[in-house]
């Protein structure tokens, strides 16, 4: 992580949740790649054109998931293994306190105080 390069305001951490982006052209799945309490970065195989604010359904186990509205700030085209992806970053527009204090856990667990 290039720390002079970085814009977020809050500490993020690496956590692989599955996830779904909920588009106007329909559901796209893919995974979390990190979390902060402010936004999400996720990895998809499509890309998506739209600014407009969008909802995310993440799964955080077999029995619970949080939905977290967001919109995009920025994304990346990445080529692995000769496949394209793209990872979005996410800031959160609106988010319920469960969710909330389900990430700030996440979060305190990584960086204990």
């Amino acid at each position: 992580m290039n720390t002079e390069n970085e814009r977020r305001r809050k500490p993020r951490i690496p956590i692989g949740w599955p996830a779904v982006l909920m588009t106007p052209q329909g559901p796209l799945r893919g995974v979390t790649e990190d979390i902060s309490m402010d936004g999400i970065l996720i990895l998809l195989s499509e890309t998506i054109e739209t600014n407009d604010e969008l909802e995310i359904v993440i799964r955080l186990d077999k029995d619970q998931e949080m939905q977290i509205a967001v919109k995009k700030i920025w994304s990346e085209k990445l080529l692995a293994n000769d496949s394209i992806y793209y990872e979005i970053g996410f800031r959160f527009t609106k988010i319920s306190p469960s969710a909330h204090k389900i990430i700030a856990s996440k979060v305190s667990e990584y960086y204990p105080i």
